[in-house]
């Protein structure tokens, strides 16, 4: 991956290199992946988080949490439609 020194995800320097591709901060991109592991590299890159829980495993303890859960797409959709301003 050039730009992000040969790193992959969780890498932080992966999600950087992401970010500075479409000049967006961190502080304001926000990471939806159904895989803890991308969850807890996305934060630890400074990203908010969502993380889609399809299947009733539990989140590892191991793993930095999610900032936000949904079960699906669906479910993401309604919850960000009600986040969306007016």
């Amino acid at each position: 991956m050039r730009g992000a020194g040969g790193q992959w995800k969780p890498a932080p320097a992966a999600y950087a290199h992401a970010l500075r591709a479409v000049d967006v901060p961190a502080g304001a991109a926000t990471m939806v992946a159904v895989h803890p592991w991308d969850i807890d590299g996305a934060a630890r890159a400074g990203l908010s988080t969502v993380w889609l829980r399809r299947t009733p495993v539990p989140y590892p303890s191991a793993a930095r949490p999610a900032d936000r859960q949904a079960t699906g797409v669906a479910d993401l959709a309604r919850r960000l439609g009600t986040a969306l301003p007016g």
